[in-house]
Parts: C-alpha cells; structure tokens; sequence
C-alpha cells in the first residue's frame, strides 16, 4: 500500500495517459564495458578510462539491480530506461562536482590511479551546481560504467541513449574464465554471502543468478564445494549457449554502437578495437593512452600474461614465470593447469568445459569481418 496525495482519477487513466520520466538530459557520450565475470572487464576498462574525455570508471551497481528487477518482470520498460538516463545525468553530475569519487588507493575505481588525478581532486574544491552543468555541457565528459550481465537489456539500452552509446561487450575463452568462477562461487556466493551485492534468484532455500529466474530449479546453485566444478561447468555452458544462440539480427541499438572484443583478439592485435572505438567517440589518441596500454601489457604474446593486481593473484592468475613461451604452448600449458583443477570422477565434466572453449574458438572468428553493431 501507498498513501497517494490524492486519487482524483484510477489507475487505468493514469497509465493510459502519464509517464514517470525525466523531462530533459544530457548529451554526452556513455560507454558500457560489460561482460560475464572473467572475461577481462579490469584490463579494457582502465584502457577505456585513459581515453581522451573518457571519465574514471564507475561499477554501477543501482542499474544491476534495476536490471535483476526488469529481466524478472517486476517493472515496465519505460520505468527502466527512464532510470537509465536519470542514472548516467547524475553520474557525470556528481562526478564532475567531485562527489562519490573513490579515493581508495589501491582499488581499479579509485581516481587516484586516473590519468588526471589532480583533477579530480580540484574538483572538490570547484565550484558546483548551475557552473558544473555549463562544463558538462562544453566539455562533453564521457561516462565509463563497467557493469556485469547487461547484454540481456542491450535493446533498452539503445533505446534509453541512442547514438550517446558505446556498447562494448568482452568475451573471452571459458577455460580462462573457469578459475575466477570456481574462486567466487566458493568465497562469495558459499562462504561470504554478504559480500553478494548483486540480486538473486531465490526458490526453497536455494539460489542462482538473476538470469536464472526463468531456468529449472535443477540450475541453482549447491552449497556443497564438492560440486563446485559441475556448478560452474553448468554456468559457462549456459552462458556461452547463450552467446552461441544470440540472433544479432534481432538487436536494435537504436543508432548506438554494439562492439564484441573477444579478449584473446584484443590482447595480441589491439589497434583494430581501439582504431574503431577511438572514432565512435570522436576523440583522439593521446599518450594516456599508449601509457595504460603498456601498463596492461597490450600487446602481448601470452593471453594471461597481464598486469600484476592483488584481486588477479586473489583469482590465482598470476604473472607467467616462461616468457618464452609461444602462444599455442602457454595456451596448452595452462588448459592443463585447468584439467588438474578435476578430480578423476570429474574427466566428463572437465570434457565438457574443453569443448565449450573449442566451440568459443570457433565462434570468434565471425568477429574478424563484423564486430560493430548498430
């Protein structure tokens, strides 16, 4: 129950007539970097971030769960895409006042490991309200969200920003993505539920994913670490059928722009992804961005051969010791390191998990000729 000012006309008037929405908004441009857990959002993101223009990265976390709210049916379309542009207004505006701005140190979101940090420190000390709209308007910032699970709502999301939005969706092979899961889904979602800020799907006593609202109960998740492996073989597959199954024809980016980077592309011949992402914003390279680039090691030779962070060592991704190495060997070798994760009642489902990246493989190939939507 609500308490209505007042109730001069019914429901049915009202949602025939009225829309709840914001009536005017920004223009500047909105970046999505968004993928499933593991699939190198922490390496693009702050490559995207050292960008011309382009804003420190933000985890927003009030569009996820809008977004768990939404892909179950439990509010309409228009209600979501009027939040998403609400969203992205008070995000430039707040971060251009210096407001919810991280000042942690050694977290990915922190200003301080910015391309300008000094300038997010100034702005503590600008001046704000109506002389922040006038920048936002001339300077035309770029939002970074780096969000999770978002590609389900592609569609409303062209449709809330239109040409303001880049869309970039990473991918990456499943048998790179198996350790980070397992490490997770024992930690977060088993031992420390707490630390779960995201929404789930719940049915007696037992839970999964938001995205498995419309899935057998058979999908959800078992508390038993025993069964880790055939927990998170199951996800991935269910991910990457999904991805596998995608109809591009039936995305609509409403004149934004749709980008797969299969992290694997990326890494060892960048300059293709940048080129495109570098005109789609209209900016221009500059030596932030050459800068971060050799910070994560991109170009590289060796996929997992990235940036030593404390939550990469946390998911046991750690530096590789044998530079010499050529790709296919490193591959191999750490697609063995993955099989010893199994025990000897497990061979099927490590089998399972080897075909899937086999089949991811050869999906990603298609992104060699056509990789931009929209």
């Amino acid at each position: 129950m609500i308490f209505k000012l007042n109730s001069e006309i019914d429901i049915k008037t009202a949602e025939k007539n009225r829309l709840i929405k914001k009536i005017s908004n920004f223009d500047n441009k909105v970046v999505f970097v968004n993928g499933f857990a593991g699939s190198g959002k922490t390496m693009l993101s702050p490559i995207i971030s050292s960008m011309e223009k382009v804003e420190h990265l933000i985890y927003p976390y009030e569009i996820q769960w809008l977004s768990s709210f939404y892909y179950s049916s439990k509010i309409d379309e228009n209600s979501y895409t009027e939040f998403l542009r609400a969203h992205a207004d008070l995000t430039i505006y707040n971060s251009m006042m210096g407001r919810s701005s991280n000042f942690r140190i050694s977290d990915i979101s922190s200003v301080l490991q910015s391309k300008n940090k000094m300038e997010y420190i100034k702005r503590i000390f600008s001046k704000g309200d109506d002389y922040i709209l006038k920048k936002i308007k001339s300077k035309r910032p770029i939002i970074n969200y780096t969000t999770t699970d978002l590609i389900f709502f592609i569609n409303e999301i062209g449709k809330a920003f239109g040409d303001r939005l880049l869309f970039l969706e990473t991918l990456r092979d499943p048998m790179y993505m198996f350790k980070q899961a397992k490490i997770k889904h024992e930690n977060v979602h088993t031992n420390n539920q707490e630390k779960n800020f995201s929404f789930s799907t719940a049915e007696n006593n037992k839970d999964s994913f938001f995205f498995d609202y419309f899935s057998n109960i058979k999908k959800f998740r078992e508390i038993d670490k025993e069964k880790s492996n055939k927990q998170i073989v199951s996800l991935l597959e269910r991910i990457f059928n999904f991805y596998f199954n995608l109809n591009f024809e039936e995305i609509k980016m409403n004149s934004g722009k749709l980008i797969f980077i299969p992290f694997e592309k990326f890494v060892l011949k960048p300059d293709v992804w940048i080129d495109e992402i570098i005109k789609i914003l209209n900016i221009k390279k500059d030596k932030y961005l050459f800068k971060e680039l050799k910070r994560q090691r991109v170009p590289r030779e060796i996929l997992n051969d990235g940036l030593k962070r404390s939550i990469y060592e946390k998911y046991e991704q750690h530096p590789v010791k044998n530079k010499n190495l050529s790709t296919s060997a490193a591959d191999e070798n750490y697609r063995l390191k993955i099989e010893s994760e199994f025990q000897e009642n497990e061979k099927d489902l490590f089998e399972r998990l080897n075909k899937l990246s086999n089949q991811y493989k050869k999906w990603i190939e298609i992104f060699d000729k056509k990789f931009v939507i929209g």
